[in-house]
């Protein structure tokens, strides 16, 4: 199973020289598992470039996406995603329901005049829409892949996915927009409990858009710290997390040192950059 980041940046999108190790696309990954599969998680501008990916394979790409919340940066690549015009393509949309919110309607309202020419009726490609089920033992199969999901703390709900591939023996966990320091201790053991079930994540994926240095100021924003994606990881026995979700202002000067401060803190921890590639070893 390999992960590919889109976009790791949080807020809003940055295009500047001085942004450019880190990348300045919001938010949107890709799973690939090794039968061919292709999961992607949000829809936010990185997902220019992995829809372009996945394009220039095999023509007929099935992809299910899956949609962590409905704020705006992580489905503003979503109009413009060029799998939705390619009659060849099937593009499965799939979150838990949010207040009154099916997918469906989520990515009706996305397209919806005035805010862009083509609507829903109009897209070439074939497109299914599941809620899935608020259920904490629920398991979406997805080829030879397996779905996981639980709800996180963050304003208007999120929620965090763990993706396994049990013909190798990896696992993932997805958690973006998720403020560890305001979770409650049930929201907490939910988490771990899906970090380490069936077995603990070779790697977590963590919003770490602030430090405790500056948290305090953005207290209920949603976010964590990146030194709360350390004690989540070793908590949950996972060796390698990858913090994303990056603060717009942050330059790629600024995320070094955070990088070498985490680094010191603990070696299993990096941030995450638009284009990098991990493959995951059971």
């Amino acid at each position: 199973m390999k992960l590919i980041f889109g976009g790791v940046r949080g807020t809003n999108p940055i295009a500047h020289a001085d942004f450019l190790k880190f990348g300045g696309e919001t938010t949107a990954v890709l799973v690939e598992g090794c039968a061919g599969e292709n999961i992607i998680i949000d829809a936010g501008t990185g997902l220019r470039a992995l829809s372009a990916r996945l394009g220039a394979g095999v023509p007929g790409a099935d992809v299910l996406l899956l949609m962590t919340h409905y704020h705006l940066d992580h489905l503003m690549g979503l109009p413009a995603c060029g799998l939705l015009y390619d009659k060849s393509c099937c593009v499965e949309f799939a979150a838990p329901r949010r207040a009154t919110l099916k997918p469906r309607e989520v990515v009706r309202r996305i397209l919806a005049k005035p805010f862009w020419p083509i609507q829903l009726d109009q897209l070439q490609a074939r497109l299914r829409f599941t809620t899935l089920p608020a259920v904490p033992t629920a398991v979406r199969q997805y080829g030879g892949l397996e779905v996981r999901w639980c709800a996180v703390h963050h304003p208007e709900g999120c929620h965090a996915y763990r993706i396994d591939e049990p013909a190798t023996g990896t696992a993932l966990v997805f958690a973006t927009d998720i403020e560890w320091a305001l979770s409650s201790s049930k929201e907490k053991q939910h988490f771990l409990t899906m970090c380490r079930t069936p077995y603990p994540a070779q790697l977590l994926v963590m919003d770490g858009q602030f430090s405790r240095a500056n948290l305090v100021e953005f207290k209920g924003w949603g976010h964590s710290a990146w030194e709360d994606g350390i004690v989540v990881a070793q908590a949950a026995g996972i060796k390698k997390l990858l913090i994303t979700h990056h603060a717009p202002h942050n330059t790629d000067a600024h995320l070094l040192k955070i990088e070498k401060a985490a680094q010191r803190v603990w070696s299993g921890v990096a941030l995450a950059r638009s284009g990098l590639e991990v493959e995951l070893h059971g």
